[in-house]
């Protein structure tokens, strides 16, 4: 049985990085992909997923040569949960990033302090935050175990 993934990444590293361990971990799986907030909003209302990944930090649109993608969303992935959520989605969202720690409009927050927001806003559906570093192991196996609880 196929899985549909919604994975909204700006990094294309990052994003190739995810996509292989999705496909190592559920074969089967079908991905929907997108690099910014505006398309990922736009993938979200397309159809329901079984799990979505997001990258917190995002621009608003994709970055084309030369563009920068338009303003940048420090909770860009928030912003998309938040909307998804809103439509009674039954989905699991995880969230993977490469930042410990966050700031917009004054507001600073510490990774752990982002989880725990994250946890409470999203409920049931909150799979988990995940740190992002590709010169360790560590967020392979976490978000591997994530993905293996889904089948």
């Amino acid at each position: 049985m196929s899985i549909d993934i919604m994975l909204v990444e700006d990094n294309e590293h990052k994003r190739e990085r995810v996509r292989s361990l999705i496909r190592e971990v559920l074969p089967d799986a079908i991905l929907y992909e997108a690099a910014s907030y505006a398309s990922g909003c736009q993938l979200a209302e397309s159809r329901e997923y079984r799990l979505i990944v997001l990258d917190i930090s995002l621009p608003t649109y994709e970055r084309a040569a030369g563009e920068n993608g338009g303003r940048f969303r420090p909770f860009g992935g928030q912003e998309i949960a938040r909307k998804i959520l809103r439509r009674g989605t039954r989905a699991r969202i995880l969230f993977i990033t490469q930042y410990q720690a966050f700031s917009d409009r004054g507001n600073s927050f510490t990774f752990e302090d982002l989880g725990k927001s994250l946890s409470s806003e999203c409920g049931d559906n909150f799979l988990g935050l995940v740190y992002f570093d590709s010169s360790k192991s560590s967020w392979k196996l976490e978000v591997e175990k994530k993905l293996k609880d889904l089948k």
